[in-house]
């Protein structure tokens, strides 16, 4: 199931209150991206946000609904598995061994 909110560039940044993002929401689109590759070269969260780019994966669940899930529901998205209808008779363990 998507998340039907959409990412804004920058929510992390702000959120945290980078002493980067001032500078960068300062940039154009071209020096924007430019720039943040050089100052936020060491930041978890660009490599990350780099990262699930690079091998083209995306986020499904926003933060929210994720302690709503039981730990085999996460257990199954986290290994694709989107209709928990199927592992119904699976315990935890069998859904980690997957």
């Amino acid at each position: 199931m998507p998340c039907d909110i959409e990412y804004v560039p920058g929510t992390f940044c702000k959120k945290i209150n980078c002493s980067y993002h001032k500078i960068l929401e300062q940039s154009s689109n071209g020096d924007y991206v430019r720039n943040k590759k050089i100052l936020c070269d060491d930041c978890y969260a660009w490599q990350f946000c780099n990262w699930l780019k690079e091998n083209d994966w995306k986020v499904m669940k926003s933060l929210k609904e994720i302690p709503r899930m039981s730990g085999k529901e996460l257990a199954l998205h986290i290994k694709g598995i989107v209709d928990t209808d199927i592992a119904e008779d699976l315990s935890l363990d069998d859904v980690l061994c997957l």
